[in-house]
């Protein structure tokens, strides 16, 4: 199944600091970011009691990074005559 592009929404969460400390922890030693770890878990964990279809694929990494068109516009050469 293809990527989906859909928006994220922004959500405040309140948690037992032991967790965010562990998975702050565990994103740190996966070279990922606390979001994106969480979002996985939730993701998988939303498939697993049926909240998700057993085929949907997470929406990718939107976040950050090199886009293609993204930035300022080139400027280009004019020929003033």
């Amino acid at each position: 199944m293809n990527t989906i592009e859909m928006p994220r929404r922004d959500r405040k969460l309140r948690l037992d600091e032991r967790i965010v400390e562990g998975l702050e922890a565990h994103a740190k030693e996966q070279d990922t970011s606390f979001n994106a770890l969480c979002e996985s878990i939730l993701f998988m964990y939303a498939k697993s009691v049926g909240r998700l279809p057993l085929d949907a694929e997470p929406l990718g990494e939107t976040r950050g990074g090199k886009r293609p068109g993204s930035g300022k516009p080139k400027k280009t050469e004019s020929s003033d005559n």
